[in-house]
């Protein structure tokens, strides 16, 4: 039994192979005496380089303030303790931003109020002294509004139901309400139309008339309206209504 050497049976060395892999220290791996490791290296030393790194001494921290104590006072065990909230770095800048964007709006708004304020003032007090050119400041007025009636009605744009009722309206003013009649209409309201108008009205396209205006005739009545006729109207009511005097 003197001659007994532990080991592993041959069908285990593969295992035993496996685990002195995984077990093994890294290349180049010596062991260091952690009691040499302040002290001088002998030359040749296998732990030389790591004690030479040492040779300098422990690294002790100095805190910048030795008077100060961050945490005085401070209770971890206290869930009540005030603690400073946190606040988010990009929510902050974009409440920032939308606080300085509102600001100069407001500015802005303020500023042009101000500026027509004033101007309206100043058309109060020519009026009242009569330097003003009335037929002129007429015809001002009366320009602005058919520019603005004029970009309304062309933005709004075409509605079937609306043109279809005010077609139906008209029919009603012919002298015969059965008698068939040709409505005239814009090629593009053609489409529009259809399945929406009486069986004695047939629609064609007429790229003379404008959109959304027609002409309805029959044998002994013609109605038309349309946008145009609109303005014409709304003109000669603007003339009608000459400025007021001054007091």
């Amino acid at each position: 039994m003197s001659d007994f050497v532990a080991g592993f049976a041959s069908r285990h060395e593969i295992a035993a192979n496996l685990l002195h892999a995984v077990f093994a220290p890294p290349a180049g791996f010596a062991p260091v005496d952690p009691t040499r490791g302040l002290g001088p290296v002998p030359a040749g030393a296998a732990n030389a380089p790591a004690a030479a790194a040492r040779t300098a001494g422990p690294k002790h921290f100095v805190p910048a303030d030795r008077d100060a104590n961050p945490t005085e006072g401070w209770d971890p065990l206290d869930a009540t303790a005030d603690t400073t909230p946190y606040i988010d770095p990009v929510e902050a800048a974009h409440s920032a931003g939308y606080a300085e964007g509102m600001a100069a709006a407001m500015a802005t708004i303020e500023a042009n109020a101000a500026r027509d304020m004033a101007l309206l003032d100043g058309i109060v007090a020519q009026l009242a002294a009569g330097r003003m050119d009335r037929e002129a400041m007429a015809a001002r007025l009366r320009q602005t509004v058919m520019m603005l009636v004029t970009r309304i009605v062309g933005e709004v744009g075409v509605s079937a139901e609306r043109l279809a009722e005010r077609i139906e309206a008209a029919a009603g003013m012919l002298a015969d309400e059965s008698e068939s009649a040709m409505l005239r209409v814009h090629p593009d309201d053609v489409a529009l139309l259809k399945g929406r108008l009486p069986q004695t009205i047939f629609a064609v396209g007429d790229a003379q008339v404008e959109r959304g205006g027609f002409v309805l005739e029959s044998a002994s009545t013609v109605v038309e309206d349309g946008p145009a006729m609109w303005l014409e109207q709304l003109a000669a009511a603007i003339d009608r209504a000459p400025l007021p005097l001054a007091a």
